[in-house]
């Protein structure tokens, strides 16, 4: 059922998901955390508790309780001109169960992730549909975290820094790393989002490179101040990405904002 989630690991999927079971509900199947296979799989499978959170991009969030607090139930959404079509639709893509793989993987190596709690997913035909849960985590994301423009905003972006390098060292490049996707607790950062993520050992340095450069232009976009990936870098361990790499980049995210229509923040003054 599970292919090898990386031949460079030594790990295979099987292995990083041996605490799911599978349950099933007609056309619906949902791997679950066995220890509340239970109040998880009525969840994910029924519906049962679940109560509405909020709608963060393409995914829309339900809460539901569980014997250790609450869940986060996420479902897949489509992007793009393919929302209108196909909604919460993919051909033959199995989403939640690419990025279980992923998240467990990482959840098990002891990065701080919010605890994975299961997948559902149903078939129709070519077509499939899922969504993910995960444990809720008393948190906010770096977005308005870095508005209150707190006197501890440069040591919790070096703990961020420090946090994406260890994702990097287990193989991990984040296929969306941004700011609304590293959460800053009382006393811990988690990362989220997992969703297209790909596992690759050694990770390479482009590689590296685009996802830091990616949360960069998160903080651009928002208006925030070049020193901020500065104490970024600071904590990942370097002093700047490959000059290289930050031209790519740079002419990458132009032609995309020319595309769109979008914006692109500078801030002119940090730059010189």
């Amino acid at each position: 059922m599970f292919r090898i989630i990386g031949a460079m690991t030594g790990i295979t999927s099987t292995e990083v998901l041996a605490a799911f079971e599978l349950r099933s509900r007609g056309a619906k199947r949902a791997l679950v955390r066995r220890e509340w296979a239970d109040a998880i799989g009525t969840a994910l499978l029924d519906g049962v508790g679940c109560v509405p959170a909020e709608v963060a991009g393409r995914g829309a969030l339900l809460r539901f309780p569980y014997e250790r607090g609450w869940g986060l139930l996420r479902q897949y959404r489509r992007g793009g001109a393919l929302r209108h079509l196909l909604r919460d639709q993919y051909v033959l893509i199995n989403r939640p169960l690419r990025e279980l793989r992923i998240h467990a993987y990482l959840f098990q190596a002891g990065l701080p992730l919010p605890e994975p709690l299961g997948i559902c997913w149903e078939r129709r035909g070519l077509l499939l549909r899922g969504a993910l849960a995960t444990h809720e985590v008393e948190a906010v994301n770096l977005r308005p975290f870095l508005a209150q423009k707190r006197a501890d905003s440069d040591d919790v972006l070096r703990r961020a820094g420090a946090l994406v390098r260890r994702m990097h060292d287990c193989g991990v490049f984040h296929a969306d790393l941004q700011l609304a996707n590293i959460l800053v607790g009382e006393s811990q950062l988690y990362l989220i989002d997992f969703d297209k993520a790909r596992l690759s050992r050694p990770l390479t340095r482009l590689r590296r490179a685009r996802n830091l450069l990616r949360l960069r232009r998160s903080l651009e976009k928002n208006g925030f101040p070049g020193g901020h990936f500065r104490a970024i870098c600071e904590g990942y361990g370097m002093e700047a990405v490959p000059r290289w790499a930050d031209c790519l980049y740079r002419a990458k995210g132009w032609l995309s904002d020319r595309i769109s229509g979008r914006e692109t923040y500078h801030d002119d003054a940090d730059e010189r």
